[in-house]
């Protein structure tokens, strides 16, 4: 897992390439999800969440901790860009006041 800033993607991203996030990668696909209550815990189904390719978050509101194989790996905010690698078990937990709400996207190598 890796956490950036949204201005960490300015300087360098170009169309639907993230070369300031993953070089040579492109996005797949994506969506727009909320989380309008607190405790709410993305891929809540039972067992591991994992893919093969990257995936990637970008905070737009919101606040909470992010679980890495169970544990808590670290805490995210509006404005945070986590990256998660191919075969995390990989969760965000809203615990702010405010809803949660987030951009997701799984990138794939260009070929």
């Amino acid at each position: 897992m890796r956490k950036l800033s949204l201005a960490d993607l300015r300087a360098h991203h170009r169309g639907p390439r993230f070369t300031s996030v993953l070089p040579g990668h492109v996005v797949r696909n994506g969506g727009f999800r909320v989380y309008a209550e607190p405790g709410l815990r993305t891929h809540d189904e039972p067992g591991r969440h994992v893919h093969t390719v990257p995936e990637v978050f970008v905070i737009v509101q919101g606040s909470g901790a992010i679980e890495i194989e169970g544990a808590e790996a670290g805490r995210f905010q509006a404005g945070d860009v986590v990256v998660f690698e191919p075969g995390e078990d990989h969760h965000l937990i809203s615990q702010g006041a405010d809803p949660l709400i987030f951009t997701w996207m799984h990138l794939e190598p260009v070929s």
